[in-house]
């Protein structure tokens, strides 16, 4: 189906509901979905004037021979109904309103951080069309943080800010699915299992399909790395203190941000955590460690210390992380680091990528021998002091 026939399809099907918008603007960054912004013909209630209408096909937006079942965005839909019932997270460099506390300010401002899921106002069955809460002229972390001018203008505080406050909500949202309040939720994510099969094969098979494409670097490794993917299998159905429900897709790309701080940090800044489709049951490490991987990349291959400062303040903010758990996020980084940071186009010089799978490999073996004191005086020692 042809783009314009799709967008035709979302305003019909809207049409006859208080959604029914006047105009559609198409989003950028949408790879699995068709995003876009709508302008309601007629306001909500309480002012809303703009929605985010998100429409699945059965295959990729950004690739139609990939096939992708569409129903997918079910497990979104259910995601957001049920986190609906979870608070937002708050915090300030001063204190913190919700969530553990960060430190004091060290450039004389205060900063407001608040992380929240978006809420979903509804969904459409037959066309697989859901229909949220929109946050205003936002981008995606990712995209914020590598704007040229961004990585030199903002503080090193108010990053840090921003890394607190999302290990705060993550660990918070964690906590939250594991309480027997939460026991119907807990189940309904153990049973989303097609997406959860997915990653795992695309990231603990991908770093052995890698050996053959690295033999030189990867080569030695194997031995390591079959046993690591045996116990991420393991991790699908097992149980323990790291198990639970997760995001199961959490990195920079899924938080957004208003384009508003791209000219100076605001003293309140939202920020939303997107994109539920691959919530699931698994390792706690796998949402920890997919998104330190993904923010280490920034300065790995584009020198943004940015990327750094948020993974600092993300640790501290999730805090408690025992040495166990921090050994498995470890692993997981080097095996993102090694399947995504090379597959990946245009990141970094094919240089930048080969030392980058070194680090991978060098990651995954030293935390699969727990080797704690090799990490000693890197970025990843933050997370033994959290």
């Amino acid at each position: 189906m042809a783009e314009s026939e799709i967008k035709d399809v979302v305003a019909k099907d809207l049409s006859s509901t208080p959604f029914a918008c006047s105009s559609f603007t198409k989003l950028s960054g949408g790879t699995a979905n068709f995003i876009y912004r709508g302008v309601l013909s007629q306001p909500l209630p309480d002012g809303t004037s703009t929605i985010i209408a998100k429409h699945a096909e059965d295959y990729l937006a950004s690739n139609a021979d990939f096939k992708l079942s569409a129903e997918r965005c079910r497990v979104e839909e259910f995601a957001l109904h049920a986190l609906d019932g979870m608070h937002s997270v708050t915090t300030t460099n001063e204190a913190s309103v919700s969530g553990p506390g960060p430190g004091s300010s060290k450039d004389g401002q205060k900063y407001q951080i608040t992380v929240k899921t978006p809420k979903l106002f509804h969904f459409s069955r037959p066309t697989f069309t859901l229909v949220m809460e929109d946050l205003p002229s936002a981008v995606d972390l990712k995209t914020f943080m590598r704007t040229p001018g961004v990585a030199g203008s903002i503080s090193r505080e108010w990053t840090l800010s921003i890394g607190r406050t999302l290990g705060a909500w993550l660990r918070s949202f964690h906590f939250w699915v594991s309480d027997p309040a939460q026991e119907g939720v807990a189940t309904r994510f153990a049973g989303f299992t097609d997406m959860r099969d997915l990653k795992f094969t695309i990231n603990y098979d991908g770093i052995l399909n890698k050996i053959d494409v690295y033999p030189e670097i990867l080569g030695e490794s194997r031995e390591v790395f079959e046993k690591v993917r045996e116990a991420a299998k393991g991790e699908l159905e097992g149980d323990g203190e790291m198990i639970g429900a997760i995001h199961g897709d959490f990195w920079s790309g899924n938080v957004l941000i208003p384009k508003t701080a791209l000219d100076e940090p605001l003293p309140v800044t939202p920020l939303f955590i997107t994109d539920w489709e691959l919530a699931q049951r698994g390792s706690r490490a796998l949402d920890l460690g997919q998104m330190i991987a993904e923010l280490y990349m920034l300065k790995h291959f584009k020198d943004i210390d940015a990327g750094v400062w948020v993974i600092e303040g993300f640790a501290k903010g999730y805090k408690d992380i025992t040495e166990d758990i921090a050994f498995r996020t470890i692993i997981h980084v080097g095996v993102h680091f090694i399947f995504w940071g090379s597959t990946i186009p245009g990141w970094g010089t094919e240089e930048q990528v080969r030392d980058l799978v070194k680090l991978g490999r060098d990651l995954i073996t030293k935390a699969w021998e727990r080797e704690r004191a090799w990490f000693r005086g890197s970025v990843w020692e933050v997370l033994f002091r959290a």
